[in-house]
């Protein structure tokens, strides 16, 4: 059903080169609309996504891929993350404490192994269980392995059973680890080799 859509890999460069922030508009806008329903129930404002989407492409190896209507031209999806460190000097780098709150998932990494954070991954309402967020999470995922990961972490709600559904089929494990902010938000892992 993913021939009405296409994917691409977005970078900084992209970003930048986008004078007019339309991109970056368009994203917020798919933000705002899908965190604000359950269960996340987040109110954000259009002008603090964008500002947050220039931190985010800014932190260590971070990929966005986005999903756009092919006819309409319409942004329909998105998946955004970035690499996750132990300790950084580096306040722009996210470390495994600062997305969990706490050092359970610490060990997940030592000297060798890279891990990437999903921080996240919406779709339009009107297109869920399109394939949608399937694609999108398989295109990181390859972008992933060329780019020698070794781990894809993600987290999410209790409640959110089709980001869960989605994890357990492309191969997650789901951690006894959860959120020392969110304890109703688990953490998943994907081993990429």
């Amino acid at each position: 059903m993913e021939g009405f859509f296409e994917v691409q890999v977005i970078t900084l460069a992209d970003l930048r080169a986008d004078q007019d922030g339309y991109l970056v508009s368009e994203l917020a806008e798919l933000i705002c609309e899908v965190f604000s329903e359950p269960p996340w129930n987040e109110h954000f404002s259009a002008t603090r996504i964008m500002f947050g989407l220039g931190v985010e492409m800014m932190r260590k190896n971070a990929m966005l891929v986005v999903a756009r209507h092919k006819q309409q031209g319409q942004l329909i999806g998105y998946i955004l993350g970035q690499e996750l460190v132990v300790v950084s000097e580096d306040l722009r780098d996210q470390t495994f404490y600062k997305i969990s709150g706490g050092y359970d998932l610490d060990f997940i990494a030592d000297n060798t192994q890279r891990t990437f954070y999903v921080g996240g991954l919406g779709v339009r309402s009107k297109y869920r269980r399109l394939g949608v967020a399937e694609k999108l999470s398989a295109t990181l995922i390859s972008e992933l392995r060329q780019h020698k990961f070794d781990y894809r972490l993600g987290r999410t709600d209790m409640q959110a059973y089709g980001m869960r559904k989605l994890y357990s089929k492309q191969g997650f494990k789901e951690l006894p680890v959860y959120d020392i902010k969110y304890p109703e938000r688990s953490y998943w892992l994907l081993t990429l080799n």
